[in-house]
């Protein structure tokens, strides 16, 4: 037990345990509203961000709403809670699903911390989505044999791309796909073989484009089942033209040899002089035919005495 007049440890105690605990403000008055609110929209996915507040008072947590043509004149100028941005800790959210439309929204932001809360004065000027600043589009594209796969990332509902494709030497002749959200992964197939194409995209919001992506080349490998496919009808070509030279050889062969060799095999006998000499003027006769007779000479035949 403490002596009269001395201080007991609770009362010692008592001032380090109050600095401990977390001051928490109960007068609205003395928390301050969310300021420096403004949209930060690209591609139609739309981010609300704020200066989150300092003060002693903690945690702090804050929830946004949004008013636009449906609330401002259809519910009599009231303000719609946004999905997924009631009571987070930060000082950014996603506002993509409450701008469901084109009109014009206002937009601002709620502190709270324990007790004590405070609806600051809003982003000032109205967002309408159409403002949207549209960039090129992030594009990821692999080859798999003959095909080109290509994937898009953060492609939403409200955002589709056009997606053209060439081949490298016929750019002129470039090919124009659409894609929407549930085309992505898109399959560019039955491309050539040992062909080099080219890939670019844009960004479409309505009317309205961004600039393209730089053009992505991609070369496709001939298969291993293909070079077999040309190996054959090669194999074939070559076959048929060494049995084409062979059959000339030996024509040639036969017609440049052939008389020499049947000549040694079966000697001719020259004909005679008198035969190969001719007179210059002399002319052979030819005779009628009721001229050309068998010259016929009777013989008798003498048969011998019998003894």
């Amino acid at each position: 037990m403490p002596k009269n007049g001395e201080p007991s440890a609770l009362m010692l105690l008592l001032p380090l345990l109050l600095r401990l605990i977390p001051a928490t403000e109960t007068d609205t008055g003395k928390l301050p509203s969310p300021q420096g609110v403004f949209i930060e929209s690209t591609n139609m996915r739309h981010l609300l961000k704020w200066r989150p507040l300092q003060v002693p008072c903690h945690p702090v947590s804050y929830s946004v709403q949004y008013q636009g043509y449906f609330e401002l004149f259809i519910k009599n100028g009231s303000w719609e809670d946004a999905p997924y941005c009631r009571n987070v800790d930060g000082a950014a959210c996603d506002l993509t699903v409450g701008f469901g439309s084109d009109s014009d929204y206002n937009v601002r932001v709620r502190a709270e911390c324990g007790a004590a809360s405070q609806t600051g004065p809003g982003s000032g000027t109205p967002f309408n989505r159409r403002e949207t600043n549209l960039t090129a589009p992030k594009m990821k594209a692999t080859v798999s044999g003959d095909s080109i796969h290509v994937v898009f990332a953060d492609l939403t509902e409200m955002v589709d791309v056009t997606l053209k494709h060439w081949r490298e030497d016929l750019e002129k002749e470039a090919s124009i796909q659409h894609i929407m959200v549930e085309r992505n992964p898109f399959h560019l197939g039955g491309l050539e073989e040992g062909a080099t194409y080219c890939l670019s995209a844009q960004t479409v919001v309505h009317d309205r484009r961004s600039a393209s992506t730089e053009p992505q080349c991609f070369s496709i490998a001939v298969s291993p089942e293909s070079a077999r496919g040309w190996l054959k009808p090669t194999v074939a070509c070559v076959a048929v033209v060494i049995v084409a030279g062979v059959g000339l050889a030996a024509f040639w062969s036969v017609t440049r040899c052939y008389p020499t060799l049947l000549n040694t095999c079966w000697p001719q006998e020259p004909l005679p002089d008198v035969l190969l000499r001719r007179e210059a003027n002399t002319r052979l006769r030819v005779l009628p035919e009721e001229e050309i007779h068998e010259l016929c000479q009777p013989v008798l035949v003498l048969l011998p005495d019998p003894v």
